[in-house]
C-alpha cells in the first residue's frame, strides 16, 4: 500500500527591515551610530590630562641636583677642606638626604665622624656633632687685632704659628720673649668675629694645640701678646681666598 505525504512546507521569513540586509545569514545595518559631543569631549580631557602626567613624570626625571660626595678615602677625625670634597648629580627627589654642593661652605672645617671612601654621598649624619680633638690636642681662644693676624682670612683648617709679640707701647712679653714661636704649628679650629663690646679686635680664632703649650698660649692670649703667622693654607669653598 503506497504512502502518500505532504510536501514540507519552508518556513514563511519575513523580509527585513528598510536599511538592512542579509549576508551570509548575518543581519548587516546600514546606519551609522552616532556619537554624542559630551563622549568627544571627556575623551580630549583624558588624552591632555595623560599628556600633562607624561610631560611632568618625564622633567622630573630629568632634572638634577648637585650633591657633596668625598674626593677620596678620608678616615674618620678628618678635618674637611674643599679638596676633600667633590660633587655629583642624582635625580631629583623629595627623599634626597645627600647635602647640597651649594652647602660646602658649611661642611668645610668640619669633622667627619666616620671613614668615607672615594665618590661616598655624604650626608649630616657623617658629620661630628661636636668637633673631635686628636690625641693629647687642646682648643685654645685668642682675640686678635688686625696687625696680630695675616691680612688674608683666616678659615678652620689653616695652620698658623703662634708667635709672641709685644702690646702697643711695650717693649717685652710676658717672659721677655719678643718673636720667640710659641707653637711652631697650631692649627685653626674655628674662626669667627669679636664679640659686640670687644671693638678693638677684629677676630676671634680658636686654636688646637698640644696639650702642653695651651696654659703658655693662653697666658699670653690674656696679655693680648699673640700673633700669628700662616704657615699653609685649608682653601676654603671656592678655591680663593
Amino acid at each position: 500500500m503506497a504512502i502518500t505525504t505532504a510536501p514540507t512546507r519552508s518556513a514563511f521569513t519575513a523580509p527585513p527591515p528598510a536599511g538592512e540586509s542579509r549576508a551570509g545569514g548575518l543581519r548587516i545595518s546600514s546606519t551609522t551610530h552616532q556619537r554624542r559631543p559630551w563622549q568627544i569631549g571627556l575623551g580630549v580631557a583624558l588624552v591632555l590630562v595623560c599628556a600633562a602626567v607624561a610631560g611632568a613624570v618625564f622633567q622630573s626625571s630629568a632634572k638634577k641636583v648637585s650633591i657633596l660626595v668625598a674626593a677620596k678615602s678620608l678616615p674618620a677625625g678628618t678635618v674637611l677642606t674643599t679638596s676633600d670634597l667633590a660633587t655629583a648629580s642624582i635625580p631629583a627627589s623629595g627623599d634626597i638626604t645627600a647635602m647640597a654642593a651649594t652647602g660646602s661652605a658649611v661642611v668645610v672645617g668640619q669633622q667627619l665622624d666616620t671613614a668615607v671612601y672615594p665618590g661616598q654621598v655624604l650626608v649630616r649624619q657623617m658629620l661630628a656633632a661636636t668637633p673631635q680633638l686628636a690625641s693629647g690636642e687642646q682648643v685654645v681662644g685668642v682675640l686678635l687685632k688686625g696687625d696680630q693676624m695675616p691680612s688674608v682670612a683666616l678659615v678652620a683648617g689653616d695652620v698658623v704659628q703662634v708667635v709672641a709679640v709685644p702690646q702697643v707701647g711695650q717693649g717685652s712679653t710676658i717672659g721677655g720673649t719678643i718673636g720667640n714661636t710659641l707653637v711652631p704649628s697650631a692649627t685653626v679650629f674655628a674662626v669667627g668675629p669679636a664679640p659686640g663690646n670687644q671693638t678693638q679686635y677684629v677676630a676671634s680664632v680658636s686654636l688646637e694645640i698640644p696639650g702642653s703649650e695651651a696654659a703658655q698660649v693662653t697666658s699670653y692670649a690674656a696679655a693680648d701678646q699673640i700673633g700669628l703667622s700662616l704657615v699653609s693654607e685649608g682653601t676654603p669653598s671656592g678655591g680663593s681666598r
